[in-house]
């Protein structure tokens, strides 16, 4: 009599092909674990970048709109305020510097309606290593400030995990008093 063969798969055969399955779904598992935290990560970034672009864009605006001849301004290397119209609207504008609960930098904006007479303020970059500004006299630029003129030019120094920014902003802009 012939021998039937039996077709099917042994148990050593399954828990092989098993462990085998559960290995790639590990490795698939881990892949879109890893996929998703730096996906978070870049989010986080471009959102960082884009905020601190949107403020480097908005400082230099506002810097163009200074009233240079207002008894308002002051600049230091932690602190600058100076007086502008934006939109109509005379503003007392200050970006300062304060160290938050992690003993990092965070910069913080203020500004005032002076005809309303009403501020707020409002954290513009949080959690930097350092936040300074200089100024430039028309031929280098220095930390502190005791003209009495406004600068021609007015930078902040960022410097966050590793990354420096150093954003100029030239001024062309003339006293009431010159024109």
């Amino acid at each position: 009599m012939k021998k039937m063969k039996k077709h099917g798969f042994t148990l050593i055969e399954m828990i092989i092909v098993i462990a085998i399955g559960f290995i790639i779904i590990l490795l698939v598992y881990q892949t879109m674990q890893s996929t998703l935290a730096v996906s978070q990560h870049i989010r986080e970034k471009m959102t960082d970048i884009q905020r601190t672009n949107f403020f480097l864009e908005t400082f230099s605006s506002r810097l163009m709109s200074a009233l240079v001849d207002s008894e308002n301004n002051s600049f230091s290397s932690t602190s600058i305020t100076f007086e502008l119209n934006e939109y109509r609207i005379r503003k007392i504008v200050s970006y300062s510097t304060e160290i938050n609960e992690n003993g990092r930098y965070d910069l913080l904006v203020k500004e005032k309606d002076v005809f309303l007479d009403t501020e707020f303020s409002y954290p513009a970059i949080v959690d930097l290593d350092r936040v300074e500004f200089s100024f430039f006299d028309g031929e280098s630029w220095q930390t502190n400030w005791e003209k009495e003129s406004f600068p021609k030019g007015i930078a902040i120094s960022i410097e966050r995990k590793n990354s420096k920014l150093f954003f100029p902003v030239m001024l062309n802009i003339q006293s009431a008093q010159q024109s």
